[in-house]
């Protein structure tokens, strides 16, 4: 089996880095031609540098987002390590936002949710009240299709669960 390897999409991050850095004009210029309104330039002049600081990391990080291999999958952004093929039961598409996720149906999700940190475990409990599983991979400024992603997951997990299968 041939690993895939999926980056982040550099036009996007691009695209956004651009957007954020004309919301730090406009909080420049509120700040600059509007004293009274020195509030909303600094909010928005910290909250979009900060944007634009992340966007520009991910715009400059060459590094793999998500990883299928033989062993499994792994998603430098969850923080759990490669998730076996034997692991997930099933997989579906979700989106919110227009970000697509891929939520993983994993045989004992406790044991992934357990390596996460406490700000991440949050995050998941949150991720059943918008009909996500507690381990869902986000597809969302990735180069590559959701659908495609989808497709190859749900194979490779058949795949490994046919070999386990008496």
């Amino acid at each position: 089996m041939q690993t895939l390897v999926i980056r982040s999409s550099r036009l996007s991050y691009a695209l956004l880095l651009l957007v954020s850095l004309v919301f730090v004009a406009v909080g420049v210029l509120l700040l600059v031609r509007r004293p009274e309104a020195a509030i909303a330039g600094w909010t928005t002049l910290m909250f979009f540098g900060a944007c634009a600081l992340v966007f520009a990391w991910q715009l400059f990080d060459l590094r793999p987002r998500l990883v299928f291999s033989e062993v499994g999958v792994l998603d430098r952004t969850l923080g759990v390590g490669v998730i076996p093929w034997t692991e997930i039961d099933d997989a579906y598409l979700a989106s919110i936002n227009g970000n697509s996720f891929l939520c993983l149906e994993l045989r004992d999700p406790e044991r992934w949710i357990e390596k996460l940190g406490p700000v991440r475990r949050a995050l998941v409990a949150g991720n059943a009240s918008l009909g996500f599983t507690p381990i869902s991979l986000n597809l969302g400024c990735i180069a590559g299709d959701p659908l495609e992603v989808q497709t190859y997951v749900l194979t490779m997990a058949a795949a490994s669960r046919a070999e386990r299968a008496p």
